[in-house]
């Protein structure tokens, strides 16, 4: 008998099911952004965007130390961490310059990897949501990641934050994926890419590496039974590590030899900083907070890091510089708060229910909490021994799992004091007004600020 083959979809069912209309407006959202921000007026982006513009010119991957792309004034580069992103941006120039030699038009080209890591990210939260969450609660999850205005902004201009998110959708989907199904030989690999696109992002990114080697491990030999003598094990094992490395490897492997060693090149950054730096930003000429006597409590609440960060977590424009409309900020804090109390108390039904796979859960829950721990706790133990950056770019990684906890808290709490349609409409109503927001943001604040 033959087996039955799954039927293919026409082209009007792919657009639907995948939802593919509302992928290319967000597409069209984040690539206004980008074509209205100016040159040399985001975080780093000048800094950033020579890398790309070395690769573009000289077909070679620069040393970090290399004066064509090190800072003038902080004597370092780029160069000396991950690049992955710029060197697939200098492939969008190699494109664009086939056409073109206009100089924004290549700034264009460049920023295009973030625009779709964006865009890429929204359509992965999409999957996501359809594993996880039912009705208008699915799309309250997809607006609070999508239409997040330090988001948004982060999808206008070279970094390396918005592909480190896209590397944290793809992770995620991964695990929702493999704990659901068993691990799946395409689940494997979405893991391994994933954390390949990670390790060659950006370092606060990391503690989503740690949490997929436990998720992986903990989940099939603990709780699917798996040995590490089966075959089908070591199967999805070297699927996942062989892609991780077919992607990461090669970098580190290069740091190592040209960096005496210093595969992560932190050491050498350091080192290159005290060399060619101005004197007032040199290490040993700037004392950082700890040196200064300040405590950690100090830091975070006289200093303003934990404000500073929450606000520019939620949007602050330029170089930090420009803010939004201050009750822009009062409402995430609210739907931030709610969100957290309906997680209150919805662990709290959580740990007297009866649920087949109570583990798994447990152990997913576990996971997104230690992925948004860490990059905290980095960017805490940055400013506070190295270099005071209090920017919600830092902590971003943990964008995936914060919106996911406050969707499934706002949902607690609606059905807890609605009916489910009632429930429902409210959800609506606040996806709108997120937005609604975005909307405002970018027609009333972003676009007459650089127009």
């Amino acid at each position: 008998m033959n087996k039955l083959r799954p039927a293919r979809r026409s082209f009007r069912e792919i657009v639907r099911q995948e939802h593919l209309v509302f992928i290319v407006l967000v597409f069209v959202f984040y690539y206004a952004w980008s074509l209205i921000l100016p040159p040399n007026v985001a975080p780093d982006e000048t800094m950033r965007y020579k890398i790309p513009a070395f690769i573009y010119q000289y077909g070679a991957l620069p040393h970090g130390a290399d004066p064509l792309v090190r800072d003038p004034l902080w004597g370092i580069s780029y160069g000396f961490t991950p690049i992955l992103p710029q060197i697939i941006s200098a492939g969008f120039m190699k494109i664009a310059g086939l056409f073109t030699a206009d100089e924004f038009a290549l700034l264009m080209a460049a920023r295009m990897v973030s625009v779709l890591c964006a865009t890429a990210t929204v359509w992965i939260a999409v999957k996501i949501s359809g594993e996880l969450l039912k009705g208008a609660f699915r799309w309250l999850f997809v607006i609070l990641i999508a239409f997040l205005p330090q988001f948004s902004f982060l999808g206008s201009y070279v970094n390396n934050d918005c592909f480190a998110v896209f590397s944290t959708a793809v992770i995620f989907y991964a695990w929702v994926t493999g704990l659901k199904y068993k691990w799946p030989v395409k689940s494997c690999a979405l893991l391994g890419i994933g954390m390949g696109l990670c390790a060659m992002s950006y370092y606060n990114a990391y503690g989503w590496l740690l949490a997929s080697i436990i998720l992986f491990f903990v989940s099939n030999l603990a709780m699917d039974r798996a040995r590490w003598k089966d075959r089908r094990f070591r199967v999805k094992l070297y699927v996942a590590a062989g892609l991780f490395a077919a992607i990461a490897a090669w970098w580190f492997i290069r740091s190592y030899i040209i960096y005496d060693g210093d595969f992560l090149g932190l050491n050498i950054t350091e080192h290159y900083k005290e060399l060619y730096a101005i004197d007032e930003l040199k290490p040993s000429n700037a004392p950082t907070v700890q040196e200064q006597g300040v405590s950690v409590v100090g830091m975070l609440w006289n200093m303003k890091w934990a404000a500073t960060t929450y606000y520019s977590f939620i949007g602050i424009f330029g170089s930090m510089s420009v803010l939004i409309p201050g009750w822009i900020y009062k409402i995430y804090a609210a739907v931030f708060l709610a969100g957290m109390a309906g997680c209150v108390v919805r662990f709290i039904r959580f740990i007297r229910e009866r649920d087949v796979n109570k583990g798994k859960k447990w152990l997913m829950g576990l996971c997104m909490v230690l992925t948004m721990i860490i990059p905290v706790a980095l960017s805490i133990y940055y400013s506070y021994t190295s270099d005071f950056q209090p920017q919600g770019r830092y902590i971003m990684s943990l964008l995936i799992p914060l919106m996911l906890f406050t969707t499934i808290g706002i949902e607690t709490i609606l059905r807890w004091i609605f009916k489910d349609k009632t429930a429902a409409v409210f959800a609506i109503i606040l996806a709108a007004g997120l937005t609604a927001v975005a909307a405002y943001v970018f027609f009333g604040v972003y676009l007459p600020l650089y127009t």
